[in-house]
């Protein structure tokens, strides 16, 4: 598999195949504000990614990956060590992919095929079997459970600073009231302005961006009451109670997926041949 530090790789638009694999493991990276022309399914085997959207934010958990079509402004912060393998489709070979950017389930045969075709050498044409195995990544692909991502991001100018402060300190207790004083508004204003530019309440969005916040830092191997009490939960049994009302799992299940994913991913790999002569889309 060809696996590569992140200031190595060059643009996979410029690759001649129309499916083109990357993998890039690192540390600690944040990139700035970009897009591809292809379509870029993007799949964190390892750690935590943050993925920010002009208008939304999501959290790449085990088992999930992330699909932006082609000209989609993006940015990515990894606090940790990751690891994340991506395939580049040409829009012009797959016109029929998903016009909107969303977050998808990967099941266990959708993840190796993805860790397959990242093997493949991006100078080359596809032949029969490999377009056979695309296809059915492909279809896999259509098939898995998907959604927006979770956080939609408020863009007037009072409301900024307030997603901005909570998404670099979510234990934050101030209250919309407080808000209001910092900002210049009404509390009234604020919680109105909130609904309509979001679709949540100040409280909802509070929540939700805690919780994928939370599930980053339990990817990255934090224990359950560490990541509680730097989201702001006055105990561990509040933290887990809302996480499994809002996700349908406990936050110690996701903590050994994430384990899980890590050793599957690993595996893979060792078993795979490695290219001759590996390159850099």
């Amino acid at each position: 598999m060809p696996i590569y530090a992140y200031d190595a790789v060059i643009d996979p638009d410029q690759a001649a195949c129309p499916v083109v694999g990357l993998g890039v493991d690192g540390r600690a990276h944040a990139s700035g504000w970009h897009s591809h022309r292809r379509g870029q399914l993007l799949f964190q085997a390892q750690g935590s990614m943050t993925l920010f959207l002009a208008d939304r934010v999501g959290e790449l958990a085990p088992l999930q990956a992330a699909w932006l079509p082609g000209g989609c402004e993006h940015r990515v912060t990894m606090p940790g060590g990751y690891a994340f393998r991506s395939l580049f489709f040409d829009p012009n070979v797959y016109p029929g992919l998903p016009a909107q950017p969303c977050v998808l389930d990967v099941n266990p045969l959708l993840r190796e095929l993805i860790l397959r075709i990242v093997a493949w050498p991006a100078d080359a044409p596809l032949d029969a079997a490999r377009a056979r195995i695309v296809d059915t990544l492909l279809d896999e692909f259509a098939a898995a459970p998907s959604r927006p991502m979770p956080l939609p991001m408020p863009s007037d100018r009072r409301l900024r600073p307030i997603a901005a402060e909570l998404l670099k300190n979510p234990a934050c207790g101030l209250s919309i009231e407080e808000w209001g004083g910092r900002v210049g508004a009404s509390g009234r204003t604020l919680a109105r302005l909130f609904i309509a530019e979001t679709g949540l309440s100040f409280t909802r969005w509070r929540t939700q961006c805690r919780l994928l916040l939370a599930r980053a830092r339990l990817a990255e191997g934090e224990s359950v009451t560490t990541v509680a009490h730097a989201m702001g939960y006055a105990s561990d049994s509040a933290f887990i109670a809302m996480h499994r009302r809002v996700y349908g799992e406990s936050p110690a299940r996701l903590w050994r997926q994430s384990a899980e994913q890590a050793e599957a991913v690993a595996a893979s790999a060792l078993r795979r041949p490695q290219p001759a002569q590996p390159y850099c889309p």
